[in-house]
């Protein structure tokens, strides 16, 4: 009984040892959460005022509405599994690939239509967001 403790024990410190020694080498996941944090909430912002600016506007009720929503939409589900990714501190390039290729084809909608000066401005914040993750991840990124 008193041996099943002991060893018990020395295990359980072993794997959080073996956890803080995995942290240590994994510096980089800090601060890609923390990009990944704020790029969700400007993504939020963004899509807010993007409704907006498209009811607005003569593409509202239109397939490129229907077509900005969708690349939105799958945007999002990317930076969903990029953040699990990175929770579990997995180091996950091609799911941010995926991300700014996702942030891409929102780009180019964009930049083809005038939106208005509020969600181009929220789009901004999400492209540097993109930029800094681009860099997070040593990824050559190009618009």
């Amino acid at each position: 009984m008193k041996r099943s403790l002991v060893v018990t024990a020395v295990s359980a410190l072993v794997l959080l040892c073996s956890a803080q020694y995995l942290r240590a080498q994994r510096p980089w996941y800090r601060g890609v959460l923390e990009i990944i944090r704020q790029l969700e909430s400007d993504t939020d912002r963004y899509k807010s005022s993007l409704d907006k600016a498209l009811d607005q506007s003569s593409l509202n009720g239109t397939r490129s509405e229907d077509e900005i929503n969708n690349f939105v939409k799958r945007f999002e589900e990317a930076t969903d599994r990029l953040r699990s990714h990175a929770e579990e501190q997995e180091h996950a390039p091609n799911s941010a690939s995926e991300v700014l290729n996702r942030g891409r084809a929102i780009n180019r909608f964009m930049t083809k239509h005038r939106l208005g000066t509020e969600a181009e401005g929220d789009w901004s914040r999400v492209r540097n967001d993109l930029n800094r993750l681009a860099s997070a991840y040593n990824i050559r990124w190009r618009w």
